[in-house]
């Protein structure tokens, strides 16, 4: 087991990150818990977690990134189940009710002790040293990029313009330990980046400019969708501006088969294999979970699932199948790793990915739309 590792669990079309602190204690940013739709992450947790003591595993923080459907399903139930101690969540005006599943979210926050509630900001301070409360793990270094503040989504917005409002201003971290680093960008979309660039540009200061912006790994904002890099379709112009100061290794793209929006984008994919090389993108849809380990003193390395996590933490049976309804952005590790396959920051050969792509997996099923 590594001292910190980032787990991309495979949902299906949905963001869900569990991340192992060196303390032994877990963060997990978003969740997606749809029955055949990827894992069941809470067999997971249930795996991994340790116990809190009063019969039920803890989860010491639970970050969210933004309210669509596909990255706060199950969020309730995550919350009845475990032991959540600190949540981190934007800060919404809430008259307009901007994912199907908001009601869940909103109970949630109001049902948690609200000093145990941070809304993380952007600050060219990492949060860890800005605020005690941030400072997670010793050797853990938190940043954060997005949002700016309160988030006002008037009931007078139509449902396109607050979704957009909502990617645009969404929580966008950056954690790194002994060196490595990765940028978790939920659905951050072009305006998003384009505020967080002019915050940073023209700063000598490495601390301060456009540097902080580097990460080893990138999770690709909006499953790899386009929107992270243009305003408008595959015609309209591209800006890499904020792919370029990221300069990822490796890209990983958490995304279902079959998506009816199109995701991935094939445009922002030849994007994403033109800056890391087509060896190091990787779309959980093919792979499987995906586990970045980081220990002291050594290169990191990416971990790809060859079938434990799916066998280990599959959905049984029993467990109902939540259909076309399932997801909409509208509106310890576990088995895997000891037989997974290490990939480094090298990545896999283009064949050997193609054997994966091949081989497919009964576990991933989703067609749920994410805009």
């Amino acid at each position: 087991m590594a001292e910190f590792e980032v787990i991309f669990a495979d949902v299906g079309q949905g963001d869900c990150t569990l991340i192992r602190l060196p303390d032994g204690e877990y963060m997990l940013v978003d969740i997606n818990h749809c029955p055949y739709h990827g894992i069941d992450v809470f067999k997971l947790l249930d795996d991994v977690l340790p116990d809190d003591g009063d019969g039920r595993k803890r989860l010491k923080y639970l970050a969210i990134t933004h309210v669509h459907d596909d990255h706060i399903t199950g969020m309730g139930d995550l919350y009845d189940r475990y032991a959540v101690e600190w949540l981190w969540v934007p800060q919404y005006e809430d008259r307009k009710q901007v994912a199907k599943q908001f009601g869940e979210y909103q109970r949630v926050i109001d049902e948690h002790p609200d000093e145990r509630i941070k809304q993380p900001q952007g600050s060219r301070t990492p949060l860890n040293e800005k605020d005690p409360d941030f400072d997670i793990c010793d050797g853990v270094t938190v940043r954060c990029f997005s949002p700016p503040g309160y988030i006002e989504i008037e009931d007078t917005l139509s449902e396109d313009e607050a979704k957009q409002l909502v990617h645009e201003n969404c929580l966008v971290l950056k954690i790194a330990y002994e060196g490595a680093s990765v940028i978790l960008t939920g659905d951050s979309n072009l305006a998003c980046w384009e505020r967080i660039l002019d915050y940073y540009k023209g700063r000598p200061e490495e601390d301060t400019g456009t540097e902080v912006l580097k990460a080893d790994v990138l999770h690709a904002s909006h499953h790899g969708s386009r929107t992270f890099f243009k305003d408008g379709g595959e015609d309209t112009e591209a800006s890499l501006e904020a792919l370029e100061p990221i300069a990822p290794d490796a890209v990983i793209v958490s995304v279902g088969e079959g998506n009816r929006h199109d995701h991935p984008h094939e445009d922002m994919m030849d994007a994403y294999r033109e800056q890391s090389g087509e060896e190091n993108v990787y779309e959980t849809r093919h792979t499987g979970t995906i586990v970045m380990e980081i220990d002291a003193g050594v290169p990191y390395r990416l971990v790809l699932d060859t079938g434990a996590y799916a066998e280990d933490y599959g959905w049984s049976d029993d467990d109902d199948d939540p259909g076309q309804d399932a997801t909409d952005d509208r509106g310890g590790s576990g088995g895997g790793l000891a037989a997974g396959l290490v990939v480094g920051a090298a990545g896999l050969t283009a064949a050997a990915i193609a054997a994966k792509r091949r081989r497919g997996s009964p576990t991933r099923l989703d067609d749920q739309p994410a805009a």
